[in-house]
């Protein structure tokens, strides 16, 4: 490929913008994300390079920045103000004009946000376009000043019960922090070898492991995330469609701060009557066509003890998935039609298929992901776990999720500890009357009472997986280093696959002992036998 050769002046003026003059990959650098957007908007019709089009952009005076004025981190702010105006006019016409939205891909926002409450956390991570980080309930702790106070709730003739519980469940909180710490430590004592650094920062995280489970939902937290302006409009046009007041609330925060990074691109970031008339509808039909009483279904779903729950349940599995995978693997390697390759797979002896398997993951290293080839199969799986867990697990977002309203009838998790440590009976106590609360707020405050359950009650949320997501999902949440909570869900999401299709489980890694497995892989053969019996005797 020939070389581009550009004046010494064009040098001076691509140095400021490009990273590389000379290779034909580097990044933009010092331009708004808008005029970015630009940029990047003309390759699909101009045979220019990037460098040249930039050139003749600012040549042209189409952008009018001042290369002149232009310094190397930032840039002057009346140039780059006037290089925003002439992008505007640029994408008034492509983006708006023409419905060329995947312009706007390529201009990045990157939000930050101080208080925000864990149920808005959720609402905005309910997006799969975007990259998100959240302050850690593990890691810190929380100050019983952090709360969001809901207008609605606060305005109402229960605002005095919500305050008193809030208040009783962060004191709480603050009560078992030194008796949970104190009792962690004296079965945890520090090796000799560990510095005490580390060893605090131990003791802290199994501490907030256990005390966790006490914040209420409204709890505030921090969180940074970045969208393109594409995704970021479609976030906030849900937010402001939301009928929660705080999600309407940081939806229009987020459209005022983002518009000042790219005001054309979010200019339809609105309220949207669609999504918000289309959910309250269908929350009608479901209250009139479900005629089953959640209470009788659930048979009073107290605690953690209660055997009415299951917390991973396969929906449905992709037939013959493991098939699917192998086929899609040699697939890509051959050019047989996918149904000549598939119908050839299903005839191979189980050596042969294993061989495949073999030979495709046994290279992998410890930071290596498994190929797209694990993509053609599919589980969905129901999941019940507690709030505190499903924040975790609902960053995995490479999969499509359902999720219920959060509410207290699915009970709530006692950890081992609280038990051991001799809490259970206060801290039941402190579960049941956030219960008797939210039963009696619910039918007039669904949306609002959900900020005063505590992160211990469960939430039940449907999953669809593709096998690599989920390969990645176990890997990661089966560490003995996290939270067990998340821990338990992903076990048993492997123990899932392993009940349909042991030979893909077999290549899926899992951070467990080897007691913890055999133990598991009892439970499953057992339950295969059961399965076999209702099949037989019905149940």
């Amino acid at each position: 490929m020939e070389k581009e050769v550009f004046t010494e002046e064009e040098k001076v003026l691509l140095k400021k913008h490009v990273t590389d003059i000379e290779n034909p990959i580097y990044c933009i650098k010092n331009l708004p994300e808008e005029v970015v957007a630009v940029l990047f908007a003309y390759v699909s019709r101009s045979p220019n390079s990037f460098k040249r089009n930039l050139l003749k952009l600012l040549g042209s005076g189409d952008l009018n920045l001042d290369v002149n004025k232009v310094s190397d981190m930032y840039g002057d702010a009346a140039s780059m103000q006037e290089a925003k105006q002439k992008a505007m006019k640029f994408h008034e016409k492509w983006v708006v004009g023409y419905g060329h939205g995947s312009v706007a891909e390529h201009a990045s926002i990157k939000f930050a946000i101080d208080k925000l409450s864990i149920v808005a956390t959720k609402i905005l991570e309910d997006n799969r376009l975007g990259s998100y980080t959240e302050k850690s309930t593990r890691y810190q702790v929380f100050d019983k000043n952090v709360f969001y106070w809901d207008p609605k709730l606060m305005s109402s003739e229960f605002q005095g019960e919500v305050r008193e519980l809030v208040h009783l469940l962060f004191d709480t909180y603050e009560k078992f922090l030194p008796i949970v710490t104190e009792k962690v430590k004296a079965k945890n004592p520090r090796d000799v070898e560990v510095n005490e650094r580390a060893y605090e920062n131990s003791i802290k995280a199994k501490v907030c492991d256990v005390i966790r489970y006490l914040l209420p939902a409204g709890t505030l937290t921090a969180m940074g995330f970045t969208f393109n302006a594409r995704a970021a409009e479609h976030a906030i046009r849900k937010l402001l469609s939301h009928p929660l007041t705080e999600a309407r609330e940081v939806g229009q925060k987020l459209l005022e701060e983002g518009s000042k990074i790219c005001p054309t691109l979010l200019q339809f970031a609105g309220h949207n009557n669609f999504i918000s008339e289309t959910n309250k509808e269908m929350k009608k039909l479901s209250q009139s066509i479900l005629k089953k009483d959640v209470q009788t279904t659930l048979s009073g779903a107290k605690t953690s003890e209660d055997p009415n729950i299951k917390p991973v349940k396969t929906i449905c599995v992709d037939e013959n998935a493991e098939d699917k995978i192998i086929a899609a693997i040699l697939y890509e390697h051959s050019q047989l039609s996918f149904n000549d390759v598939y119908s050839e797979v299903k005839a191979l002896p189980r050596e042969e298929k294993e061989k495949v398997f073999d030979e495709y993951v046994k290279r992998r290293g410890a930071f290596d992901r498994p190929m797209r080839a694990w993509e053609h199969a599919f589980f969905t799986t129901e999941i019940v776990c507690d709030y505190g867990a499903f924040r975790d697990i609902q960053r995995h977002r490479m999969n499509t999720q359902t999720n219920q309203i959060f509410n207290t009838h699915l009970g709530y998790e006692i950890p081992d500890e609280i038990t051991e440590f001799g809490l259970k009976e206060e801290y039941v106590a402190v579960m049941e009357k956030a219960r008797t609360l939210y039963e009696k707020l619910e039918t007039k405050f669904p949306y609002e009472a959900q900020y005063f359950i505590p992160l211990a009650f469960r939430v039940r949320v449907l999953f669809r997986w593709n096998l690599r997501e989920l390969e990645h999902f176990i890997r990661l949440r089966s560490s003995v280093q996290g939270h067990i909570s998340y821990i338990k869900i992903a076990r048993l999401c492997w123990a899932e696959i392993d009940k349909k299709y042991p030979l893909l489980a077999k290549y899926i890694t899992l951070n467990m002992d080897e007691e913890y497995l055999g133990r598991l892989r009892g439970e499953i053969e057992t339950q295969k036998k059961m399965d076999k019996v209702k099949e037989k005797y019905g149940d």
